[in-house]
């Protein structure tokens, strides 16, 4: 048996206090005088006898009420059992959950301040040269230290909704490294949480015999709750002028249908688009919004919906740059039909800048801001051409290749080998293009089906073209052998054709595919980057436009005076932002330079990960905890106060309250003798 409070024991020598009224004993008897007293002396001695006994029974009642009493002060405990720690060497990890779905409501208050005070109750029930650990959401490095009790109460008190969301595996193998630094005999870990189906991740979990784990559910009485989930745009680039088309994802994650749902777009603060949708319960539902990009430049948008309680995943913040037009280059070499043939296609039209530049004189420095290049029947590319080519294409940009006729496929070499490919003999057979590969996205959205005897481009001159693994075979001909391919090299892409554009090659140019197919390329040419981020461990943004220039680096601000440094880091495929462990609101973000400049626009959003409010109820995890032989993992009963369901936990082998039961029938049994002996 060991004492939470062994201090108490001192007070047993108040025993002596009992004793010392009964052998001293202060009444005075009175005499009384009577005639006949041989009757009256059996009696008194038989009622002496009797008071006797009584008197030491009450002196035993007393004294056993008194240590009773002593004894449930200092808390006694049997060793042995699977109670709390009742020693003086222990460590105890507490984990809030401090993700956002515990914003929800109970009827007890809000989950997460349940979650507080539980685990401050829980500290308090310690004794104070314990340690702690306070774990929150944040995974910070200082969680890491076991603290006092004091310090690990305010630590408690600070725990706040945050985005992030933990799966409870995590969560037990960071408990489970901070124990690991004690030398405490006894450790246990406590994970404060609503049990959401989405983080209990049972199957991962694992036994630790050095380590106790009691799992205290606090379930949320909301089941109902719709969210924005995502959205995108149906075209890959933003142009002034367009028809846009944002397509938004809906899901009804409660157990009723709901009709009539408000879904509205604004695009920097006006509002763009409104429509109501209905959502079958349990069902997922996509939507568009529609608008028109009057505006060149930098923008911002939101969709909202409105739902209650839940509303962190009601809102949905996008960014997006709308171009005037797109930047394409020709480099030529001589070949002035298949020259003639690429500037009808971009020069007559107002979406396309279109210029061209002769190779012997072409400067590496105008890549710059291009969109596309195009190289049309160069004799030969040099190994700085090629170079620069492939950095161009790996910041994003798109490249297009359309060998000589008659050319030698090892002048390419340097070209072909950064892009994986490779190309060897001049083949002058006639054969026709047989299949567009419509499961493609570069020709699905243009042909929606195709008519069995079409009239397709005949070539009589091409290379036989090797493209890099993974290449998309876009246009083949009859004999299997590619005519097109697309090779994704870092962030942009790079086409390769297989035949010339001269006219003794074959008859392409003079087909309407070959039109269609440059003017989807410059579509395709530079794709927009994510039009959002989730906000989480790591951040990556993509930075593309104008250089990054002086020593001040820029900063990234944000809603609610969001000010930070984010990581610049370089590599042939462009720049990238890093944001590491952001706790960042959501909202929209502009990155600014030193002297002021808006360079970029981002959008931050929550994770949708905790949209789905379903739980787990205490019977189901007992029977998955079952289910995986855990045997190291307790779970409390639920209960209204979550204060009384903690001061429960471990009560066999704990005897305060017996004793307290033992003293209150000493104490009757005092009075019944006292009242006897009148």
């Amino acid at each position: 048996m060991s004492f939470l409070h062994p201090e108490f024991l001192w007070a047993l020598t108040a025993l002596i206090i009992p004793v010392l009224i009964h052998l001293f004993q202060l009444r005075r008897f009175k005499r009384i005088d009577f005639p006949n007293v041989r009757l009256i002396a059996e009696v008194t001695k038989q009622t002496r006898a009797r008071r006797k006994v009584r008197h030491w029974l009450v002196l035993i009642a007393r004294c056993l009420a008194l240590a009773a009493l002593v004894l449930a002060f200092a808390q006694p405990s049997l060793t042995g059992t699977d109670d709390l720690p009742v020693g003086s060497d222990r460590a105890i990890s507490l984990y809030i959950d401090d993700s956002y779905s515990m914003d929800g409501q109970n009827p007890q208050g809000r989950l997460l301040d349940q979650a507080r005070r539980g685990a401050q109750d829980l500290v308090m029930a310690h004794r104070p040269t314990d340690r702690f650990q306070v774990l929150t959401g944040s995974f910070e490095a200082r969680q890491q230290v076991l603290l006092s009790r004091d310090e690990a109460l305010l630590a408690a008190a600070q725990a706040d909704a945050g985005p992030w969301t933990r799966k409870l595996s995590r969560v037990l193998t960071r408990q489970r490294e901070a124990l690991a630094t004690s030398e405490a005999e006894r450790k246990s870990a406590f994970l404060f949480t609503d049990m959401q189906r989405s983080i209990a991740d049972v199957e991962a979990w694992r036994d630790d015999s050095l380590m106790r784990t009691v799992i205290v559910p606090i379930a949320s009485s909301a089941s109902a709750n719709i969210s924005l989930d995502s959205a995108w745009f149906a075209s890959p680039v933003r142009r002034l002028g367009q028809r846009e088309e944002l397509h938004v994802r809906i899901t009804n994650h409660g157990p009723e249908d709901r009709a009539g749902v408000p879904i509205r777009l604004a695009i920097s603060g006006e509002q763009r688009g409104l429509l109501t949708i209905s959502v079958a319960a349990g069902a997922t539902v996509d939507t568009m919004l529609s608008f028109n990009n009057d505006l060149a430049g930098l923008h911002w948008a939101e969709v909202s919906l409105a739902d209650q309680p839940v509303t962190f995943d009601d809102r949905l913040f996008l960014a997006y740059r709308t171009i005037d037009r797109l930047r394409v280059l020709l480099i030529n070499g001589g070949d002035d039909p298949g020259d003639r043939a690429i500037e009808a296609a971009y020069g007559t039209d107002s979406a396309h800048a279109f210029t061209k530049s002769e190779f012997r004189s072409f400067d590496i420095a105008t890549l710059a801001g291009q969109d596309l290049v195009l190289l049309n029947a160069l004799p030969e590319v040099a190994g700085g051409l090629a170079q620069a080519l492939d950095g161009f294409v790996q910041n994003g940009g798109s490249l297009a290749l359309f060998p000589p006729s008659q050319g030698e496929p090892e002048r390419y070499a340097a070209l072909l080998a950064s892009t994986g490919a490779s190309a060897s003999r001049l083949d002058t057979g006639t054969a026709r293009v047989d299949r567009i590969d419509l499961e493609q996205p570069f020709y699905r959205d243009m042909f929606q089906t195709m008519p069995r005897n079409v009239d397709l481009p005949i070539v009589q001159e091409r290379w036989s073209i090797k493209a890099a693994p993974g290449s998309d075979q876009l246009l083949r001909t009859q004999d299997g052998l590619p005519l097109l391919t697309r090779t994704r090299i870092g962030n942009g892409a790079v086409y390769l054709f297989a035949t010339p554009l001269n006219e003794r090659s074959g008859n392409l140019t003079r087909h309407a595919l070959f039109a269609a197919t440059l003017l989807r390329m410059a579509e395709l040419a530079r794709s927009s980057p994510p039009s959002y981020s989730v906000i989480g461990d790591e951040v990556s943004l993509a930075f593309s436009g104008k250089a990054i220039a002086g020593e001040q680096p820029p900063r990234l601000r944000g809603p609610e005076g969001t000010e930070s440094i984010p990581e610049l880091r370089r590599s042939m495929a462009g720049a990238t932002l890093i944001l590491h462990d952001a706790d960042l609101p959501a909202g929209h973000y502009a990155l600014v330079s030193a002297d002021g400049d808006t360079l970029a626009a981002y959008a931050m959003n929550r994770s949708r990960f905790e949209s789905d409010l379903g739980v787990f109820s205490t019977g189901e995890l007992r029977t998955a905890i079952e289910q995986h032989g855990l045997t190291t993992f307790t779970v409390l009963d639920p209960g209204d106060d979550l204060s009384l369901r903690l001061a429960d936990l471990g009560q066999r082998g704990k005897l305060w309250k017996w004793l307290i039961l033992i003293a209150l029938l000493m104490l009757a049994m005092e009075t019944i003798l006292l009242r006897a002996t009148r």
